[in-house]
This record gives C-alpha cells, structure tokens and sequence, in this order.
C-alpha cells in the first residue's frame, strides 16, 4: 500500500489517497474517474443496480440517464468541497475536513483514533461516498468510495468490499505505527 496526496500541502495536511498494490491508480482518484470522466461506468453501475435505484429508498423512481446525470452533479459539487476544505483548513481551524467527513456508523460521537468516516453532500440525492480515515480534522485518507442506494452497507457486495478496504487501511496504519497527525507528519510517502 502507498499514500498519494490529493489535496495536500507541504505540511501533510489535506485529502490523501491509498493506493492499493496492484491498482491502476489510488483510490480517490478511481472514483473520480468513475463518476465524472466515465459515463459508460455509471451507465453499467445503474443498469446492474436499477433494482435499488428505484426501490424506493430515494423516494421516487428515476431513469438511468438521470441517475447519471445527478451522480456526475453530485461528484463534482463532492470533490470541489473537499479541495475547498483541504485548502482552508490549513488556514483556519474552522474550515476543515472534518466538515465533510462525518462518522461512518450514524449515532458515533465520540472521535476514535484512525476514526473511519464517510463523506457525502446534502443534496436531495445523496447516494455518494468517499470513505476514509480520519488522522487529524484537517487530515484524513481516501480508503474508497461507492454509490449506495441502500439502506446499510452490508446489504451489497460493493459496499462490503468498501467496509473491508476500510479496515484493511486502518490496520496498515497502526502497524506503520501512524495514529495521528505527528505520526503522519513523519512518516515517509
């Protein structure tokens, strides 16, 4: 495995990436390619899911074009915030990350070490989610991310493989002996 910064700065702040062993590419990169760059990909993703995308889970049915069409809005407006926060963070400790990262269990309040959280936007169809580790507020790594139409992440293979990267990431962390921002701030990528 191996971190990329995305949205970083010179003092290891921002969005980072993993980059699993044997991928094209990182992580956040991939879904960025996936949901803006590949039409062809969420055509294929909605057509495979079109059950889920018009259970009822979003409140009304939708064709696939426009599923397409809000999911490349969606991830455009996602990934403008997250540079936007990435930058003023480092600034000002009112404008971080953690302003778009939440935790990934709805109901966890308390701040665990190498938290795994989720990012999303409040748009009316919000079925995007960059999943990552927190580090620090303003300091968090890419693990993945999905389109989810259902209810939980255990409901679909997709979001399982999503849950386990999320693990696999955190692990990787603690034997690298990173558990916070001056363990990131050292340690060589």
């Amino acid at each position: 495995m191996k971190i990329v910064p995305i949205f970083a700065q010179e003092n290891k702040q921002g969005l980072f990436s993993i980059h699993l062993p044997g991928e094209p590419e990182d992580e956040a990169t991939k879904c960025i390619d996936q949901w803006l760059l590949d039409p062809q990909y969420l055509h294929d993703f909605f057509t495979l899911h079109q059950n889920d995308l018009n259970s009822g889970y979003y409140e009304k049915t939708i064709s696939i074009q426009q599923a397409i069409s809000y999911t490349r809005d969606e991830a455009l407006f996602l990934f403008e915030r997250l540079k936007e926060l990435a930058i003023s963070g480092t600034k000002s400790n009112d404008e971080t990350l953690s302003l778009a990262f939440k935790p990934l269990r709805d109901g966890d309040y308390s701040q665990k070490e190498l938290q795994q959280e989720k990012a999303k936007t409040n748009s009316q169809k919000k079925w995007l989610r960059i999943y990552a580790i927190r580090i620090a507020p303003n300091t968090f790594i890419v693990t993945g991310g999905s389109i989810k139409l259902v209810g939980t992440m255990n409901d679909r293979p997709h979001l399982q493989k999503e849950l386990l990267k999320l693990n696999d990431v955190r692990n990787y962390l603690k034997e690298e002996g990173i558990l916070d921002q001056d363990d990131f701030e050292t340690f060589e990528i």
